[in-house]
């Protein structure tokens, strides 16, 4: 038999294994992938989002209530505090960033209504809306941007001081400008500035002892009721500079861990929008709902502790890449919800690397490679490791797809499930287990994933980098234009991949669902972590 022929061979065991995986792991949903809901198969891109999907925009109803359904809580209402991630969809209710990203990911204005680099990209100009003020009275003006950039800076638990880290000083030209001086490059001050590093609290608030629990923004919604681990409500704000920011009277975010309990809130009435396992899309449509791919950044990863043995070993983590079948577990865990990545990057994304994929084969599927990578480390009969499982459903189903695979090579690994939110504590600080597989969070610019390759991270105890990957690092930040930065960003993405204590699995899909009270702006596509400006409910 072949080598390919063996690879496809290989590939189909796991599929099979892997839907017989997922149809455990995700019991009481619906099984297969609607044909509507664009899942790729082997080789195909799925598209993320979709266009034009509001519907019955001539009935909305301005004192509608729209309701959405997510996972978690916000970590705080602080956004200097946030260490997550998914926080921005919580933040973008009640604060205003300084730029904002349409619905093809390119940056448009926001508090700031230009932005430019001087010659030699040594300073930031911005020029800001003067008919802003926060929700306790304050006016929004450059001394406010210079004051929150300062607070970033400089708070002891800021969670953004390592984002501004190349800001050295913000100089007031006058009300509606200010100027950001840089002590080394910059590049990726606008992304970030569409996150919570441009999001402008009021400076009147910055000592109040319950920022987290009560913000102070100037957002399109003012926060009312906030039950953690429940929900969180919010009210328009009738004083908010754009009148066509909130469509709807009040808005609602549910907490719901139990996908099949956020398909049954849509189900009966009790919310308009949420996401769903891919197992549950063709349900959700027999159902009534709509479904769609959400448009996501989100990439799983395996990630392995260099620390200790084995994987102290470069060898020993190549081997571990070359072991896992992505395309299979796209496949059979996700119905092919999903694009196989090998890069932290998504192949929808302006910084994509198209020689750092899956079909490369430094890269790919070869359990043959693997085997011999593992010999060359001295692990000829095999090694034991202990891979440690977050508590969640598709963790759980990404983690059993994969621990055969590892076996297949002669790596045996006994499975612990913790606790998801410990899950950076446990592994990065106490550094217990060999290794885990984790979803990642939406990132503002390219190089955000790739922090944890350099020193002095907190994913990254371990300070395991290279002088090539440092200097890559900061040359992808050089450069005013996406199109200058390219080069550098490719650079990194290829560096990273000579440190390797983490690789990329795949691009994580999930199907969005809502109800036809839901009315999205033109052009509107549902996401992983939703913008909900512009979004109302019809009567």
């Amino acid at each position: 038999m072949s080598a390919s022929a063996k690879l496809r061979q290989r590939r189909t065991r796991w599929l099979v294994g892997a839907v017989t995986v997922a149809a455990l792991a995700l019991s009481g949903c619906g099984g297969g992938s609607d044909g509507n809901s664009g899942g790729g198969g082997e080789g195909s891109a799925v598209e993320t989002g979709v266009e034009d999907i509001g519907q019955n925009a001539d009935q909305l109803d301005p004192n509608g209530t729209f309701r959405y359904v997510f996972v978690q809580n916000p970590s705080t209402f602080d956004p200097h505090r946030s260490g997550n991630p998914w926080d921005l969809i919580f933040f973008r209710l009640v604060y205003d960033q300084l730029l904002m990203e349409d619905q093809a990911g390119e940056l448009i204005p926001g508090l700031a209504t230009e932005w430019e680099f001087n010659a030699d990209q040594t300073a930031l100009t911005m020029k800001l809306r003067d008919d802003v003020d926060f929700i306790d009275g304050t006016h929004f003006d450059a001394e406010a941007v210079k004051a929150n950039i300062e607070r970033m800076k400089n708070l002891p638990e800021s969670t953004q001081k390592g984002n501004l880290a190349r800001v050295g000083d913000v100089q007031v030209i006058d009300e509606t400008t200010v100027q950001i001086n840089l002590t080394g490059p910059g590049g990726d001050l606008p992304a970030l500035f569409a996150g919570p590093s441009g999001s402008m609290v009021s400076p009147a608030a910055f000592s109040n002892p319950d920022l987290d629990q009560k913000p102070v923004g100037s957002g399109f919604a003012k926060l009312t009721e906030y039950v953690p681990g429940q929900v969180s409500k919010y009210d328009r704000n009738e004083d908010y500079w754009d009148p066509e920011a909130a469509k709807a009277a009040k808005y609602e975010i549910y907490v719901q861990t139990a996908a099949p309990t956020r398909l049954n809130m849509l189900q009966t009435g009790q919310a308009e929008l949420t996401y769903l396992d891919p197992s549950q899309s063709e349900q959700a449509a027999a159902a009534g709902l709509n479904t769609a791919p959400s448009k996501s950044q989100t990439i799983v990863s395996f990630n392995m502790n260099p620390g200790k043995p084995p994987f102290d070993d470069f060898r020993v983590r190549q081997a571990t890449e070359h072991a896992i079948d992505r395309q299979a577990i796209v496949d059979g865990v996700f119905f092919g919800m999903g694009n196989p990545v090998a890069q932290y990057e998504t192949p929808d994304s302006w910084a994509y690397d198209p020689d750092v994929t899956p079909d490369n084969p430094e890269y790919g599927y070869d359990p043959e490679k693997a085997k011999a990578l593992l010999a060359e480390a001295g692990y000829a009969d095999g090694v034991d490791i202990e891979l440690l499982v977050p508590s969640l459903d598709d963790h759980r189903a990404t983690a059993d797809a994969i621990v055969p695979m590892l076996a297949e090579v002669g790596i045996r690994a006994t499975t612990r499930v913790i606790e998801s939110p410990t899950t950076p504590v446990t592994f990065f600080s106490r550094q217990e287990g060999n290794a885990y597989a984790g979803f990642g969070a939406p990132f503002a610019d390219p190089t955000t994933p790739y922090l944890v390759s350099l020193p002095g991270q907190f994913r990254n105890p371990w300070n395991l980098s290279t002088p090539e990957f440092q200097a890559a690092w900061l040359e992808a930040l050089e450069g005013a234009t996406r199109e200058e930065r390219l080069p550098g960003i490719h650079k990194m993405i290829e560096e990273e991949k000579k440190i390797l204590k983490n690789f990329p699995l795949h691009q994580h899909i999930p199907p969005s669902a809502w109800t036809d009270k839901a009315v999205f702006p033109e052009g509107y596509q549902v996401a992983y972590a939703p913008n909900l400006r512009g979004v109302g409910v019809t009567a």
